[in-house]
């Protein structure tokens, strides 16, 4: 049986740290039907805890679809949880095969704003960064491929519940791409990225400081990161020391696009875009990422939702703005992207 747990604390040690079931502490109240997860209101795939083999389902009073940040939404509003053994997340039954879009991005790159009109001018459900997914690429390393393929898809059809769906995950999760579309070959491709160095620029601002161990710990952070961008992990056993900033911006924009590009080549119809082409002309881009989509037409001037579409978060423009400019080498994020291309076109 499922077990219910009453939530005592909260203790995720950072906002934007992916999801885990450290980031709780609970007691066992009692055993119930595993099904409750989806006769009652409320509950959400929101991580799995790989150890005791479980999945654990927040309940919240707020519905975390269409919230910025998916993980964030269900972490904040959390009244309780519910944990189910691998098997019986497994056996739940879900109303259909999962439908819609894996909106893929290098981040920073209006991505949260595009997966808003999918939702709102395509009639998807919209699930902005659940990162049970994000957990996946950090697990895949430890699990045979069969276990890897199990999990992933009990996941997303537990994300989706039959409801056609606008799955925006963290840029990491490009790293299962092959492997999701091999599993969900119905659900659209989508790809979005920015120019290098204004994406760098951003990105840099935006998460300057954003995990307290980036100054006490380092190294932690990087082998954190080496887990969910395996080209940093590499580089830095190649150079033989802890990677600067700059170092680690460009595997993971290089790692990205790459995954990308192994997509195409994998014979997936992925829909590209830059930020750059949404910014010059909105109402084109996403007319013709609908239409990839199989989606109708969006009517009227369907351009990108006003407004800042990560307001309340750690990631807004008010709190990226506070951090004022970035200090960082561009000479030397260039050239780590430029070597990091000869390398991957050997």
């Amino acid at each position: 049986m499922a077990q219910l747990l009453a939530l005592v604390e909260k203790t995720k040690p950072y906002p934007l740290a992916v999801a885990g079931p450290a980031d709780f502490r609970c007691e066992p109240v009692a055993s119930v039907d595993p099904g409750i997860v989806l006769t009652e209101p409320g509950h959400s795939l929101y991580c799995l805890d790989h150890d005791t083999r479980r999945a654990l389902f927040t309940r919240t009073d707020v519905d975390p679809c269409g919230a910025p940040f998916y993980f964030q939404a269900q972490y904040e509003h959390a009244t309780g949880l519910v944990a189910l053994s691998y098997d019986e997340l497994h056996a739940l039954p879900t109303a259909g095969e999962p439908s819609g879009v894996f909106l893929y991005s290098t981040g920073r790159c209006g991505s949260t704003l595009v997966g808003a009109a999918l939702a709102e001018h395509g009639e998807l459900t919209g699930l902005s960064e659940p990162d049970v997914l994000t957990q996946l690429v950090t697990l895949a390393p430890r699990l045979r491929e069969t276990e890897l393929r199990e999990l992933a898809r009990s996941c997303v059809r537990l994300l989706s519940r039959g409801r056609p769906v606008a799955i925006k995950p963290r840029s990491f999760v490009i790293e299962l791409g092959a492997l999701l579309h091999d599993e969900f070959p119905q659900l659209a491709a989508v790809f979005l990225y920015r120019e290098p160095l204004s994406w760098a620029r951003s990105t840099a601002r935006a998460f300057a400081g954003y995990d307290p161990a980036l100054t006490t710990d380092p190294a932690a952070v990087q082998d954190r990161l080496g887990r969910l961008i395996p080209l940093v992990a590499r580089w830095r056993q190649r150079v033989g020391r802890l990677l600067s900033p700059e170092e680690v911006m460009a595997c993971q924009w290089v790692a990205q696009l790459e995954r990308a590009l192994a997509l195409r080549q994998r014979g997936v119809d992925v829909f590209t875009a830059t930020y750059e082409d949404l910014l010059a002309d909105p109402p084109g881009v996403l007319a013709a990422m609908f239409a990839h989509c199989g989606l109708p037409a969006p009517t009227g001037p369907a351009g990108l939702p006003a407004g800042d579409s990560q307001e309340g978060t750690p990631l807004s423009r008010a709190a990226t703005s506070a951090r004022g400019e970035p200090g960082f080498d561009k000479t030397a994020f260039m050239r780590t992207v430029a070597e990091l291309w000869v390398e991957a076109l050997r």
